[in-house]
């Protein structure tokens, strides 16, 4: 049996709620103007160094973001010497990405605080609901075309 208009919508303001909850913590715990990073920038230095070394077109894809979005974000964590831009000898157009030194430790920095935030929003709930809800959600992200690992 699906869900009622009623239930779908309830589904969507939960998830609302805690991406915003989420992102509010997230951003005052580490606030732009003290690490120089925003939001954004934190989600794509996850990405890379979830899947480096990775070309900029696939992270764009895993990301589904433009590829001329990407390159301001990829751009700006260069400029940081978080990252390194490596061109392909063979086609000028592909560009591959890895963290420098700086940018591992940034990475693990923000995995920390993040594995942080998630067990905190996961607390009202028991063992057994936690992981069926990791269950789901990695379902539900796999049905839009995520394989986030």
């Amino acid at each position: 049996m699906s869900l009622s208009d009623q239930e779908a919508l309830q589904v969507n303001q939960a998830l609302f709620s805690l991406t915003h909850a989420y992102e509010s913590r997230m951003i005052k715990e580490n606030p732009p103007a003290k690490t120089g990073m925003t939001l954004y920038d934190c989600a794509v230095l996850m990405v890379i160094g979830q899947f480096s070394p990775i070309q900029s077109s696939d992270l764009a894809k895993r990301m589904d973001v433009s590829p001329s979005t990407i390159s301001i974000y990829v751009r700006r964590l260069s400029q940081k010497t978080l990252i390194t831009m490596e061109r392909n000898q063979d086609d000028r157009r592909i560009w591959t990405l890895r963290l420098t030194e700086n940018g591992q430790f940034a990475y693990q920095q923000i995995l920390t605080g993040t594995v942080s935030y998630t067990r905190d929003f996961l607390s009202g709930l028991d063992e057994n609901e936690q992981q069926a809800l990791h269950v789901l959600l990695q379902k539900a992200t796999h049905s839009l075309g995520f394989t986030w690992q």
